[in-house]
């Protein structure tokens, strides 16, 4: 068997600093504040953490994770390369530089030409949300990093940039990563827009990637940002939407009959600043705590429905952005607060797929083999997007 080594026995040969000033040199402009980097001219700054690390043999293997903050970022942007070499600090270097190669110069330059009076760009993304056009830069360069036997890349943005106004909401700013590999002869392919995997869409590279039989990996990452004349500023911010989430889950784990889950619903209303917030709250919290507990494939889709006389409209988890605030939330929740079974047991028993999966668990259904329908929850006229 090879020779393994325990993770926590390698100890980093570069420390952050040492590894900052590396980006610091591939991409120029950059100077250090405390223990982070800045770009002054584009107010983008990067911070670093290590993830794991491990040795086989004389290759070693480390986890890089760079963390982007940029006022027009609604989260961080995280990033976390692989690096690979015969020497800790050989993996670290390379893995610095991929990430130095296959996103950082892609945010200076996105950000760079969005700074610039005359934004030169080759076309618009146009995306309709709720009544409302948002319109979108799409990045002149945006090449395939590619690794494989052929010198041919795949243009991954080509396969899905039809889908991808769908998935465009009022946030001003969206990275969309996509990864697609052939790895001994299985296809491995991901599409996440801001942080988070879409299946749909990962399905559309996964068809590709059946149909061609070379072993070869396509990284291709872009970052979309939205005009100012089409964007409109959110009056809420993750952290709100966050606290309030805690408040609510506090509560939530509580329900134990329909008169008590009636009853905690109205405090959840009560506490919020907000109509739209308050139905989201209580109509995603418990769908994201089965998903993250049950780990079942999830759908893209949220179908709001105001009445039933009206026709139902589709929105992409991606374009509601409190969804994608929960979801940190609840994995802050469950690692903070490591509520009991029980009480984990409460909250996702009043989910809409409960039933669904109580019934795939009897039946001996493989929870990964679900695919579940889009979630549907009820609002009224008063209900707003952000």
């Amino acid at each position: 068997m090879p020779n393994s080594q325990n993770p926590a026995m390698i100890t980093p040969s570069l420390d952050q600093k040492e590894l900052l000033a590396i980006v610091a040199q591939r991409c120029p402009g950059a100077e250090f504040r405390n223990d982070a980097l800045h770009y002054p001219t584009l107010n983008l700054r990067i911070r670093f953490a290590f993830g794991s690390m491990n040795q086989v043999e004389n290759r070693f293997s480390i986890q890089l994770i760079f963390i982007l903050q940029h006022p027009w970022f609604d989260e961080n942007l995280i990033e976390s390369c692989a690096g690979l070499g015969h020497n800790p600090e050989q993996a670290m270097k390379n893995g610095t530089e991929s990430f130095c190669d296959g996103v950082l110069q892609f945010v200076i330059s996105a950000l760079q030409a969005n700074y610039s009076e005359n934004p030169v760009n080759s076309e618009i993304l146009h995306s309709e949300l709720m009544g409302q056009t948002h319109d979108f830069y799409i990045p002149a360069e945006r090449p395939v990093l590619h690794r494989g036997v052929s010198s041919r890349s795949t243009d991954l943005w080509e396969i899905v940039k039809n889908q991808i106004p769908a998935y465009l909401g009022t946030k001003r700013c969206y990275w969309i990563k996509l990864y697609s590999a052939r790895i001994h002869d299985t296809p491995v392919c991901e599409v996440r827009i801001n942080n988070t995997l879409y299946p749909d869409l990962t399905d559309l590279l996964m068809k590709e990637a059946f149909n061609n039989p070379e072993i070869r990996m396509d990284k291709q990452f872009l970052l979309l940002i939205q005009k100012e004349d089409t964007f409109q500023p959110c009056p809420f911010e993750k952290q709100d939407v966050g606290q309030l989430a805690f408040m609510a889950l506090d509560k939530m784990r509580t329900i134990k009959d329909q008169e008590s889950q009636q009853k905690i619903f109205h405090e959840i209303q009560s506490i919020c600043p907000d109509y739209s917030i308050a139905v989201e709250l209580i109509s995603f919290l418990p769908e994201i705590c089965a998903q993250i507990i049950l780990e079942f494939r999830d759908n893209d889709s949220l179908i709001p429905v105001i009445n039933y006389s009206k026709p139902e409209f589709e929105l992409k988890k991606s374009q509601v952005r409190s969804y994608g605030y929960m979801e940190d939330a609840v994995e802050q929740y469950l690692r903070k607060i490591q509520p009991s079974q029980e009480d984990i047991l409460n909250i996702v028993r009043i989910s809409a797929r409960f039933e669904v999966l109580t019934k795939a668990l009897h039946e001996n259904v493989p929870v990964e083999d679900l695919r579940m329908s889009q979630l549907v929850y009820f609002v009224n006229e008063n209900y707003h997007v952000w």
